[in-house]
């Protein structure tokens, strides 16, 4: 009778450990998605592929007014923030291809699913870029908090009655001076590895492969792996390509432009830049800047003054779907004196200082819609108020760093400070948005930033009045 109690009591208690086991389990995974317990994210999983199975990049899922891009494998993962009815219809499209409606039960969670397009035949849809859908919420609230102040960014001119296609080994710079001498053309890089010595990029031109895991681009010169040929450049497309940085690559593309006569309308789309030493992009001077759909990682190999991306006196630029992660030393994206800025659904991970910094004068009007920043050991935003020129010597002056700051359904998770930002007034909000980091979610020196209710800040923000308040273990300058 004795041992039968026992065993019974073995039993629960194995019962018992077993529930909390499960608990703790179950609840790791929801630690792991934490902004899914903020809002009632519904998340649908698929691929995308031609009627021959092959995988398509850049294919547009839309649905409820929010939308996705799949990546080179053909993969997508929409996640909607709104809600939404439990039928619910996707609208999947692409260029060259017939667009496709599909009815999905969310109520189901649709983790799997497979979808063909078939082509429409467009034979020049490989060579075209294709805009991008701006989500409706982000006008909608750009119009509620800005009225019409807002300048979108332009896309570039293509060139389509001239087209050059190279095959591996074949010289890529003599391909792009004749389409430019041309009066505009397409350098097709076909399947494979292609090398280049040092390349002048010129006006008009665009630069496209088969596909960026198809077609990769190696640099093996000296100095930077593009730089300008001409004062002025204009209407410069990248598509569909991977970019890949050599041992003594400089920065992947080097612009520097003229205060009065600015660099206009530059597009990548689709497209991988890594492995460079200085910045991946490093451009200065350009109005028009449209990124969809890419990836600027591992650059910056260097040292901390190089980033993924970087731009110096740059406005009206649209980031979309991109993926900035893994900076070898610097940050993610350095926006200096960046001006009608829009990102979304853009991710920034893992960096060893800061994932962002945006600073100095004639910076303003910055949105950050469906923005994601994590694992970055110091700051994730970091908006300091020194002057680009004197940068260690500190300055208190709004015209030092950008004004009119948005951030909407943002997520700023597990990075040792989330935003520290000084003086930042104008319109500036925090809206429907997720904060959860090791130390301060939000550090505001004299800022005048409104929070709405949605949004949920788990460590806690801090408000300075004086600057002899700023955090000591986070150094001030620099």
């Amino acid at each position: 009778m004795e041992t039968t109690n026992k065993n019974n009591n073995l039993k629960v208690k194995y019962q018992f450990f077993k529930t909390i086991l499960l608990a703790l389990s179950l609840s790791i995974v929801f630690s792991n998605n934490a902004f899914a317990q903020f809002e009632n994210k519904t998340t649908i999983i698929g691929w995308v592929t031609d009627v021959q199975n092959n995988p398509l990049d850049g294919v547009s899922i839309q649905a409820n007014g929010e939308g996705a891009k799949t990546k080179s494998d053909g993969k997508f993962e929409l996640i909607l923030h709104k809600s939404h009815s439990k039928k619910l219809e996707l609208l999947i499209s692409k260029l060259g291809f017939k667009e496709q409606k599909i009815k999905v039960n969310t109520s189901k969670l649709a983790k799997d699913l497979k979808i063909q397009l078939v082509s429409d035949g467009n034979k020049l849809a490989k060579y075209q870029i294709e805009k991008v859908s701006i989500e409706p919420e982000v006008l909608s609230v750009m119009k509620e908090k800005w009225g019409e102040s807002f300048i979108h960014a332009q896309y570039p001119k293509q060139f389509l009655n001239n087209i050059i296609t190279l095959t591996p080994g074949e010289d890529v710079q003599t391909a792009i001076d004749k389409a430019h001498e041309s009066g505009g053309g397409i350098v097709y890089l076909t399947e494979g590895i292609h090398t280049t010595d040092d390349l002048k990029i010129k006006s008009k031109v665009t630069l496209c492969g088969a596909g960026r895991s198809k077609t990769i681009l190696k640099h093996t010169g000296n100095g930077h792996f593009m730089s300008q040929a001409a004062q002025k450049l204009t209407d410069i497309v990248f598509k569909d390509i991977t970019l890949q940085g050599g041992e003594h690559t400089k920065s992947g593309l080097g612009l520097r432009g003229q205060n009065d006569d600015r660099h206009e309308r530059f597009m990548w789309q689709n497209v991988n830049i890594t492995g460079v030493n200085s910045h991946g992009i490093g451009i200065s001077r350009v109005n028009h800047i449209v990124m969809d759909n890419s990836h600027f990682q591992n650059n910056g190999l260097k040292g901390s003054l190089h980033h993924n991306v970087y731009f110096l006196f740059v406005s009206y630029v649209l980031q979309s779907d991109c993926d900035m992660s893994d900076p070898a030393e610097g940050k993610s994206n350095k926006y200096t004196s960046t001006s009608h800025l829009l990102t979304q659904r853009c991710v920034m991970k893992n960096g060893k200082g800061n994932g962002i910094q945006a600073d100095n004068d004639q910076g303003g009007y910055l949105f950050f819609h469906k923005h994601h920043l994590s694992g970055f050991a110091r700051v994730a935003m970091w908006f300091p108020c020194e002057e680009y020129y004197n940068k260690f010597q500190y300055t208190e002056d709004p015209k030092w760093v950008p004004q009119n700051v948005i951030l909407n359904r943002c997520e700023v998770i597990n990075n040792g400070y989330g935003a520290m930002w000084r003086i930042v007034r104008g319109e500036s909000n925090v809206i429907n948005s997720y904060f959860d980091n090791e130390k301060i979610d939000m550090g505001l020196l004299k800022c005048d930033v409104k929070m709405d209710k949605k949004s949920v800040f788990k460590k806690g923000n801090e408000f300075y009045e004086d600057v002899k308040e700023w955090p000591k273990d986070l150094k001030l300058l620099g």
